[in-house]
């Protein structure tokens, strides 16, 4: 990561299976001399979280919730937007997370939703050949709430995977960025970036999105 995150010149970063411990302090080197201000949830150097990071700055950063592991779900105001850093546990312990979302947000006024959301529906997000996802209704209900699948708006009916299963070979789309409607309509790209995961350098494909300034 440290080698391709200065490729992408992003505004804003938000790395998955962050851990705090020595590997991870080397990128967080690496972002702060590119110009990046990072923050992370107080975590073991064992535990997975997510790590926002932004070139404007951090005005501040919380929990989303407190009665959830704010390992999961990482808040950040960058320049007057609220971003949700998103790393979802495994199987049925993370439908609270989902909850939460659906529930909360939009209310929060939260802009933008990104990370790995580990589920999709049964039909386009997966192999048909690999497992089921737990809560195929969950990516539909927080669209009901109030927010866009940005890359499926934008490639209606693609299948493309960002993550394959081992054994067996079979893809997965878990890694999302939603949007508030009015941030949504400034997003004119978003794309999945499968070169560090081909590379063997990570599991999951990165995914790009290009907005324009709306503020």
């Amino acid at each position: 990561m440290r080698r391709w995150a200065p490729g992408y010149d992003a505004d804003i970063l938000v790395v998955t299976e962050f851990r705090a411990n020595v590997v991870c302090a080397r990128l967080m080197t690496r972002l702060t001399q590119l110009g990046y201000v990072t923050s992370h949830p107080a975590v073991g150097p064992k535990e997975n979280t997510v790590l926002i990071a932004a070139r404007t700055g951090i005005e501040r950063s919380w929990a989303f919730s407190e009665s959830l592991d704010p390992r999961h779900l990482w808040c950040a105001e960058i320049h007057g937007a609220y971003v949700c850093g998103v790393y979802r546990p495994q199987r049925t312990a993370k439908l609270p997370y989902w909850e939460a979302l659906i529930n909360d947000a939009e209310r929060y006024g939260i802009d933008l939703l990104i990370g790995d959301f580990n589920t999709g529906n049964n039909d386009l997000d997966k192999d048909p050949r690999g497992a089921k996802f737990i809560g195929p209704e969950m990516p539909g209900r927080l669209i009901a709430s109030g927010y866009n699948d940005m890359w499926r708006s934008l490639h209606p009916g693609a299948r493309e995977y960002s993550w394959y299963s081992r054994p067996g070979d079979n893809g997965f789309r878990l890694d999302y960025i939603y949007a508030r409607p009015d941030v949504a309509q400034h997003i004119r790209f978003c794309a999945f970036d499968h070169t560090p995961r081909l590379a063997g350098e990570t599991d999951h494909s990165g995914l790009v999105a290009v907005v324009d300034d709306y503020r």
